[in-house]
């Protein structure tokens, strides 16, 4: 594994090789042969994911590559990186031809930041997070930050608080947070309960906020998840089932499910304000 980070949840493992230099991993002709003989025996999809064993941004042929790919097919492109190269021009421009792009921002604070990402000695917070601001400013796609909790590690107030601030100025289109949920790289590393991922959900509302799905919707601990987390909204604010839907990445089969069970056991009701249908909590 080659990162310029060696985060302490991550689940491909440990980095093995940790560096901040960018270079050649593979010969750029074999990848797109291999592109061209594969892409079409997968089925129909709607994005090309660039990712990696790694930080997909140390490759200095991702930009070739993403140019390829959109010449050779029609479907969007998508990067997923650790952002924190984008202080640099060169990576930046490499990943102006992609459509969104979902760098990782796991901490405002640089004592956090280097005690969940173990970062390159080379790297330095300040500069990551203004590089997320230019590329949000030059990038003519969409940004998505994503955000990782790990208990007692980057979830206290303070980080929450230092987190808002870096949003704001950061401005991405969308956040999207979410905790453990695979074996991480690091023992003793602890997911958050839904209750707390929820309180940080609260605590981020504003900045369009989305959930990272912590369950599979066929798993019971899902379900509850879900009730909870939406009788916590609709005592905040009345919600739209559409909104709820949106929220939680869920099936509005299953929004609407449960907002039936909470009226019919007492916990909610319906309210219509203009031509629009609200759920709000019984107090």
């Amino acid at each position: 594994k080659t990162c310029n980070y060696n985060c302490v949840y991550c689940e491909v493992g440990k980095t093995t090789n940790l560096t901040n230099k960018r270079q050649s991993f593979y010969s750029i002709e074999d990848i797109k042969r291999d592109f061209i003989d594969h892409v079409d025996k997968v089925g129909r999809f709607d994005f090309i994911t660039f990712s990696g064993s790694g930080e997909p941004t140390l490759n200095k042929d991702l930009g070739e590559l993403i140019e390829f790919v959109k010449s050779f097919h029609k479907a969007k492109i998508a990067v997923l990186t650790n952002g924190s190269l984008l202080y640099l021009e060169e990576v930046r421009r490499d990943l102006y031809g992609a459509d969104v792009v979902i760098p990782s921002l796991d901490a405002a604070v640089e004592t956090t930041f280097r005690r969940i990402n173990q970062p390159h000695k080379d790297l330095n917070l300040q500069n990551i997070i203004e590089g997320l601001r230019l590329f949000v400013q030059e990038f003519k796609g969409e940004v998505w930050l994503e955000i990782v909790f790990a208990k007692g590690i980057n979830n206290k107030d303070s980080d929450i608080e230092a987190l808002k601030k870096a949003i704001e100025y950061i401005g991405p289109k969308k956040v999207q947070i979410g905790t453990i949920e695979r074996p991480p790289a690091f023992k003793g590393i602890e997911k958050l309960s839904n209750d707390e991922l929820m309180h940080i959900y609260m605590a981020l509302k504003d900045y369009n906020v989305e959930l990272i799905k912590p369950f599979s919707d066929k798993n019971v601990n899902f379900k509850e998840f879900l009730e909870k987390s939406i009788i916590k909204m609709i005592s905040i604010r009345p919600c739209s089932v559409e909104e709820l839907a949106d929220v939680f990445d869920a099936e509005k089969k299953d929004i609407e499910s449960i907002v039936f069970q909470l009226i019919n056991e007492q916990k909610a009701f319906k309210k219509i304000f203009g031509s629009k249908e609200f759920i709000s909590a019984r107090k």
